[in-house]
């Protein structure tokens, strides 16, 4: 029994040290000087990144879809239906809208919010999620609005929405 009781301790010694060098090397790795670490930490590791394209990943498709059609995972929970981005530039007479884009990303679309799903206004919280300073989250604006460009399909019929599954 004695013999049991030392295997023991000597075991519990063991993971308890090999636990303090993992998590000592964890805390050494860590920059912790960065602004990234004042804002929302799922948000910031989520999308530390000023790309147009991982944006529109994270924070748009999952309505707009990632075609941008207005056709994503969560469109059907939206009281408002998704704009379909890839007409944008068809329904203003084939020219692409970049600064009503940014208007709309900077101070939303001037319609109240109803219901669930609706479009946010997007300029505050890129500067809350991301901790960014007001320069960082215009390059994000414009970045994003560039890749909303991308996503513009070829003049003809809008797409119509998918039938339920």
């Amino acid at each position: 029994m004695v013999n049991a009781t030392r295997y023991a301790k000597v075991a519990l010694s063991l993971l308890l040290l090999w636990f303090l060098a993992v998590s000592g090397y964890a805390f050494s790795v860590v920059n912790w000087d960065t602004a990234v670490h004042t804002g929302s930490p799922l948000f910031s590791l989520a999308n530390a990144a000023t790309s147009g394209h991982e944006m529109y990943v994270i924070y748009c498709a999952g309505c707009h879809g990632e075609d941008g059609g207005g056709f994503g995972r969560s469109s059907r929970y939206c009281t408002v239906p998704p704009a379909d981005l890839t007409q944008l530039a068809r329904s203003n007479h084939g020219i692409y809208p970049s600064e009503r884009v940014c208007r709309i990303l900077r101070h939303g679309t001037g319609q109240p919010a109803r219901g669930q799903g609706y479009m946010p206004i997007w300029e505050p919280l890129l500067k809350s999620m991301n901790a960014d300073p007001p320069e960082v989250t215009e390059v994000r604006i414009q970045n994003l609005t560039e890749h909303v460009k991308t996503l513009q399909g070829a003049p003809g019929t809008p797409r119509k929405r998918p039938t339920p599954r």
